[in-house]
């Protein structure tokens, strides 16, 4: 028994019409990915459009951000999205020592933002006229001057050896000696009742440190041993040897050998009746 072909046609209608509708959401989406795609691609590598124009610096100062843009003037031109910023942000590390950490990140469509974060000095060294920032590996990482100095107070160390010569970007001390004088500062002041004026190095290899006080004494302190033993010697020499009056009159005290421990008075310190 043959059906009459117009009930063929009236099933073939709307299976052509299903069909038709899968075929174009398939297209549909084929093109909401493909044209996007390919205008990306387009102005990828055809066009400018994604080729670093500029280049900002930020959270550094103005010497710092000026360096590191001469360091990044090669990354202009070149494509944001293919350029490997983890090279670049080592080749400002290795270049510039006051620079601890360094992150660079893309603005699309053609910006570079390194963002900065610098070294905090541990101290100011002074060396042959010069005063360089140590941080706390030991580094003299840059020479101060009055346009750089940080807003808080830095302790001062004075090298007396005039033929010293030091290269930026290299240790100058050791990092336990930085460990020793920012210990320093908070013990000996506590320990002495006085402030400190200044510490002196006989040179950058020396094993001790000469700390003079506001008081006019003189502190020499051995650098390679715990500073808290040193302390307590000199603790217990101030509570029970030295009298109040003499006290006055201290010309230095030496801590730098083990166990044992030297002071010197003034010739016009008066004669103790002990």
């Amino acid at each position: 028994m043959q059906l009459p072909s117009r009930i063929f046609g009236s099933l073939r209608g709307p299976a052509i019409k299903k069909r038709l509708i899968e075929w174009g959401s398939i297209a549909l989406l084929v093109a909401l990915i493909v044209i996007p795609l390919g205008t990306l691609a387009w102005l990828a590598f055809f066009t400018n459009t994604f080729h670093v124009q500029a280049i900002t610096v930020v959270d550094s100062r103005e010497h710092t951000a000026a360096a590191i843009q001469d360091l990044t003037t090669s990354a202009k031109g070149r494509n944001i999205l293919f350029l490997q910023t983890p090279i670049l942000e080592q080749r400002i590390l290795s270049s510039v020592p006051q620079v601890r950490d360094i992150y660079i990140t893309r603005k699309l469509p053609n910006t570079l933002r390194v963002v900065v974060q610098e070294k905090t000095p541990a101290f100011l060294l002074l060396s042959n006229g010069m005063y360089f920032f140590v941080d706390a590996q030991g580094i003299a990482y840059e020479q101060a001057e009055l346009g750089t100095l940080p807003g808080t107070i830095l302790p001062i160390i004075k090298n007396n050896d005039q033929t010293a010569s030091l290269q930026i970007g290299q240790p100058a001390v050791e990092t336990s000696f930085v460990e020793f004088i920012i210990q320093a500062q908070e013990d000996i002041p506590a320990v002495t009742e006085a402030d400190i004026v200044e510490m002196r190095i006989p040179s950058l290899s020396a094993r001790e440190v000469h700390v003079l006080l506001n008081n006019n004494w003189i502190i020499r302190f051995d650098t390679t041993r715990h500073l808290s033993l040193q302390v307590n010697v000199l603790q217990r020499l101030l509570a029970h040897t030295i009298t109040e009056e003499e006290k006055e009159y201290i010309e230095y005290v030496d801590l730098r050998i083990s166990n044992r421990v030297y002071y010197k008075l003034r010739d016009n310190a008066p004669v103790s009746d002990r």
